[in-house]
Formats: structure tokens, sequence, C-alpha cells
């Protein structure tokens, strides 16, 4: 009996595995008494599988992780933002008693900028 070339492929797969039946390995010797190619397909050592890298189990932990701590940051712009409207206006209304008020809100609200556009930066980075 002669069997397809892909059936015995397959077949010698599992024989390599230890997978095969005593009866498929008689099988297989039996036809490579006959066949040279499947003889030497029987005695070439087995092909070793190099493993898949592992993925990260918790990748979606980090990335709910991330997205909060980029809301926070926006909830915590905005309170800031808030916050320095209100002192600029209570510095608009308070300039007539305190002169350089106004002066003194636009240094806040420079300083502010820039830790504001250096936070941003670092957060660019890191997407």
């Amino acid at each position: 009996m002669t069997l397809h070339p892909d059936v015995l492929t397959d077949l010698v797969i599992l024989y390599h595995a230890g997978e095969a039946s005593q009866a498929t390995r008689s099988l297989l010797e039996a036809e490579a008494a006959a066949n040279p190619q499947l003889a030497s397909a029987l005695a070439a050592p087995p092909r070793q599988a190099t493993p898949l890298p592992a993925a990260p189990q918790d990748s979606g932990r980090v990335a709910i992780r991330e997205i909060s701590r980029l809301y926070r940051h926006r909830n915590l712009l905005v309170a800031v933002v808030v916050a320095l409207l209100l002192i600029l206006i209570s510095a608009l209304r308070l300039q007539k008693s305190y002169p350089w008020l106004p002066f003194a809100t636009l240094a806040v609200w420079w300083v502010v900028a820039m830790i504001g556009l250096r936070v941003h930066n670092q957060l660019k980075k890191r997407l």
C-alpha cells in the first residue's frame, strides 16, 4: 500500500513527536524499507521549533493605568486653568487698589504655562 507523500510527512512529524501509535510506527518503518526518502526523514533528528515570545499578560491593565493617568492630568489642567482665570478676574477687579497685581498675575500665568508645557511634552513622549 502506498500513501500520499503529504500523509507520510504528517506521520513522520507524529513519529518524531512521539505521538504516533505503534501501528503507525510499524507502517512507517515498513514504508521506509521501500522508500529511501522516507527512511532518511525517519533517521533525521527532529527539528526543534523555537518557542514564541510570551505576550505580556497585563498589557490591558497597563493601558488602562496610562489612560486614567492621562485623564487625571487633563482634569488637573482644567482645574489649574479655572483657578488662574479666577485669579486674573480678581486681579483686574483689584487693579485700582493694587496696580502691580495684574503683572504678578501674568507672571504666575507664565510660570504655570511653562510647567504645563513641560508636562505636556513629557506626556507626548510617552504616547
